[in-house]
């Protein structure tokens, strides 16, 4: 099942509602850019409710598949990005300072919000810094060193500046 782009979290929170069901990748537009290509929908499951200072709060969890590139051999690498998320509606900045440490603020300025939105953000920062493939799958597994102790020593003979260093003695 599709879910709504455009929401009202605040009625959502207020009768208790969770949402689960997917995104289309096309409503991912920062997503696609920041990955090679986005391999099937995202898909998601978020609750809504009140906390126990009934502040209106949004939890959930999200997970889509990517094909991004390695970092060591430059093929195309195929992961899931997945994240858990705990955010706190609030209708402007100036109410930034009464949201709970264990929620992220989410404002929401009119009556509807841009529930797509909010999922790729959740979803953008549960991106990797570096990607690669796992050790024994990579062609580039050929470049690293195995044996970490020796790579140390042969950096210290190799060292261009050893020679600064004799010198000063």
């Amino acid at each position: 099942m599709a879910l709504p782009l455009q929401i009202d979290p605040r009625k959502l929170a207020l009768q208790g509602i969770s949402l689960e069901g997917t995104v289309n990748v096309e409503d991912l537009p920062r997503l696609a850019s920041a990955v090679t290509s986005i391999c099937g929908p995202l898909w998601a499951s978020v609750q809504f409710n009140l906390d126990e200072s009934k502040a209106k709060v949004a939890t959930g969890s999200i997970k889509v598949p990517v094909e991004t590139v390695c970092q060591r051999c430059l093929d195309p690498l195929t992961i899931e990005l997945q994240a858990e998320f705990a955010v706190q509606v609030i209708w402007s900045e100036d109410h930034i300072n009464r949201v709970a440490t264990n929620y992220e603020p989410w404002l929401v300025t009119d009556k509807l919000a841009d529930f797509s939105e909010l999922l790729e953000d959740e979803i953008l920062l549960a991106l990797p810094l570096v990607n690669y493939h796992a050790k024994g799958e990579c062609t580039g597994d050929t470049f690293m060193q195995e044996d970490e102790g020796a790579a140390g020593d042969e950096v210290v003979t190799d060292n261009p500046f050893n020679v600064l260093l004799q010198l000063k003695k």
